[in-house]
């Protein structure tokens, strides 16, 4: 996508207001084609929005940018450059009495613009929702950037679902956002950041051999850590008759079994398995994450204790997810995934990767990248241009 083919020759200032139509309908430069939407300038995905919006200016495209007066202060531009349009639609990164209103602001200038590129779940929810009553040819292509979210929050999936719907291009922060969108948008990939994407820093306290020997260890065991929670569910049940099972099934190795998690049945484990086994160990909960960074394999699963799947990936330990296949998207291809009742595929899983340092590193490194993925300045901002013109726009809804 050229400068040329997206921009005339005529660089005279047009702001909104002087270009509305006769029906007082607000228009833009008709050949202006991309439109940024931002909730501010703060975080791994806004700074990556002020870059682009600079960027593209500079490479000589005219660009509108949709927010609030003070964010949009914020992106040092030169305000008095001819290709920069700023919209004034406050948009928030959650949801506001006032979205309704901003999303129909948002509309009545799609009709001038090929690209609508959002920045974060929020904003992209009511670029989505501008969509609402356009006919399909005066649709802009919707690219989506979406930071880390909650599912289980109904704002953040009310959110998800517009997003889903509406948008040709969603790329994730990390992979289990990926994951999210992968089945329901025309195009999912990874986003390019400056900064990775990681809110909690999860940092062992102690060294492994300093983790192994608090939790009486002896050398050349093989620790598998197992931070489910400790209650009433399927997996800890399948993760408890592994471990019982597991010195039997490969009596060829050393085994130790650690459990972190909190939760009712903390007591029952205490009291009927670690006094008979040797090969079971209960870890306190507050050693979750040093239990999970000395372990050589960790069984996760849709339901954990101190720490998530991100907390694991961001450790880089070889992980086994134990549950749903819903609850498998968020590891990808950089975990061993086992049903939630399969006891004979868990024990399999185990002995795999036991067997293979090769694929313990594997996924070790994939997990890490799913979570941790950074690009430089001016590669970031080239590549959102080619995702425009090669991904968004043939596939815009």
């Amino acid at each position: 996508m050229s400068p040329t083919a997206m921009t005339s020759s005529d660089t005279t200032p047009v702001t909104p207001e002087e270009s509305a139509d006769p029906a007082g309908l607000p228009a833009l430069p008709a050949d202006l084609r991309i439109l940024h939407v931002l909730t501010g300038t703060v975080g791994v995905v806004e700074e990556v929005a002020a870059l682009a919006v600079a960027r593209h200016l500079q490479a000589g495209y005219k660009v509108a940018v949709a927010s609030d007066r003070r964010t949009f202060s914020a992106l040092d531009l030169p305000v008095d450059d001819p290709r920069l349009v700023h919209l004034d639609i406050d948009v928030k990164t959650g949801p506001r009495p006032g979205d309704p209103g901003r999303a129909y602001a948002l509309h009545r200038y799609y009709r001038h613009i090929d690209v609508v590129h959002a920045h974060g779940l929020h904003a992209s929810a009511i670029a989505g929702l501008a969509m609402t009553g356009l006919p399909e040819s005066l649709r802009p292509a919707l690219v989506a950037t979406v930071g880390r979210f909650q599912p289980r929050s109904p704002f953040a999936a009310a959110d998800a679902r517009v997003v889903a719907r509406t948008a040709a291009v969603v790329l994730g922060t990390t992979e289990p956002v990926v994951e999210h969108f992968a089945e329901d948008v025309p195009v999912v990939s990874r986003a390019r950041l400056l900064n990775p994407d990681v809110r909690t820093v999860y940092e062992p306290v102690r060294s492994r051999a300093q983790i192994r020997e608090a939790l009486g260890v002896r050398a050349g065991t093989f620790v598998v850590a197992v931070p489910l929670e400790l209650v009433d569910h399927p997996a800890l049940t399948t993760a408890l008759e592994a471990a019982v099972r597991l010195s039997e099934h490969r009596p060829d190795r050393r085994w130790a079994t650690v459990f972190t998690g909190a939760g009712r049945l903390r007591s029952v484990i205490a009291s009927e398995f670690v006094p008979r086994r040797e090969d079971i160990i209960l870890a306190d909960v507050v050693a979750t994450v040093d239990v999970v960074a000395g372990s050589d394999i960790v069984v996760a699963g849709d339901r954990m204790s101190a720490i998530g799947p991100e907390g694991v990936m961001q450790l880089a330990r070889p992980a086994i997810h134990l549950g749903a296949p819903r609850g498998a998207r968020a590891w990808g291809d950089s975990a061993v995934h086992v049903d939630t009742d399969d006891t004979d595929g868990l024990l399999a899983a185990i002995a795999h990767l036991s067997d293979s340092p090769a694929a313990r590193g594997a996924s070790a490194i994939a997990a890490k990248r799913r979570v941790i993925d950074i690009s430089g300045h001016g590669y970031l901002a080239g590549e959102l241009l080619d995702v425009y013109a090669a991904d968004a726009l043939p596939n815009r809804r």
